[in-house]
C-alpha cells in the first residue's frame, strides 16, 4: 500500500485510531504538566539545580538566567534543544492527523484572547519555514501539519531554528551578564519568598483555567479533535 504524503488533502490523510491519539497527546499532557510543576517551583530550582529548570521549562527568561549562572556550554545546549524539540514532532502529527480540528483545539488552548494566534497564522500563511525556524510553539508545529508541510522541511528548519535559538541565548547572556546577575542574586536571596509566592500563582492559574474550561485534559482534547463535538 502506498505511504499517504505530508502534502495530501485532508481527505486523503489516514484516520487515525484513538490509540493512536492518546500515543500522540498523552506525551504532550506530559510535558506541558513537567513545565508548569518547572515554572511552579522555579525559584528552587535556579538556585539549586538549575539544569533541571531547562530541562523541565525552558522559557527564554529561564534559559538566560540558567546560562548566567556559568553552566557549561555543550550540557546546556543539548539539554534545551533536546527539550524544546520534545513537543514539535506532536503537535506537527496532531495538525497532519487532524487539519483544521487540531488548529481549532490548539488556537482554543493557547489563545489569551490578546489576537496573537490570528496574526501567527496570517504570518505563517505568508512565510511558513520563516515561523517555523523563528518561532516554533505549538501552534505554528499544528498548523505545519495541517498545511502538508513537507516531514523534511519542518525538521529541518524546527531543529536548526532551535539550536541557533538556544546557543543566541547562552550567548546573550555573556552580553547582559549585569542585568542577569542581579535578578540572580535577588533569586538567591530571597528564593524561599520568591518559591512560596510562585506557587501560588500557578495554583491561581489552575483554578482560574479549570474555571474557564481551558485546563488540559485527555478527554477534552480527544473530543475535541475526533470532532465529536465542537472545540469550545
Amino acid at each position: 500500500m502506498t505511504e499517504p504524503r505530508p502534502d495530501a488533502p485532508a481527505e486523503e490523510r489516514p484516520r487515525p485510531s484513538r490509540r493512536t491519539l492518546i500515543l500522540i497527546l498523552a506525551p504532550i499532557i506530559v510535558l506541558i504538566t513537567i513545565g508548569t510543576v518547572g515554572n511552579a517551583i522555579h525559584p528552587a530550582l535556579l538556585k539549586r539545580h538549575p539544569m533541571w529548570l531547562v530541562a523541565m521549562e525552558p522559557r527564554t527568561r529561564y534559559l538566560l538566567l540558567v546560562a548566567n549562572r556559568g553552566v557549561a556550554f555543550v550540557p546546556y545546549v543539548i539539554v534545551a534543544v533536546i527539550r524544546k524539540l520534545a513537543s514539535d514532532p506532536l503537535f506537527f502529527l496532531l495538525g497532519f492527523l487532524y487539519g483544521d480540528n487540531a488548529v481549532k483545539w490548539v488556537e482554543q488552548r493557547f489563545d489569551n484572547n490578546s489576537g496573537i494566534v490570528r496574526r501567527i497564522e496570517r504570518l505563517f500563511r505568508r512565510a511558513a519555514p520563516v515561523m517555523v525556524f523563528f518561532f516554533p510553539g505549538p501552534l505554528v508545529c499544528v498548523l505545519a501539519g495541517a498545511t502538508g508541510m513537507r516531514i523534511r522541511t519542518f525538521a529541518f528548519f524546527n531543529v536548526v531554528g532551535t539550536f541557533v535559538a538556544v546557543v543566541f541565548y547562552y550567548r546573550l547572556a555573556e552580553s547582559i551578564k549585569g542585568p542577569l546577575d542581579a535578578i540572580n542574586n535577588f533569586y538567591s536571596r530571597y528564593f524561599k519568598w520568591l518559591l512560596v509566592l510562585s506557587i501560588g500563582l500557578t495554583l491561581y492559574w489552575l483554578w482560574d483555567q479549570r474555571r474557564k474550561g481551558k485546563l488540559l485534559s485527555l478527554s477534552e482534547a480527544e473530543e475535541a479533535l475526533e470532532g465529536d463535538q465542537p472545540a469550545s
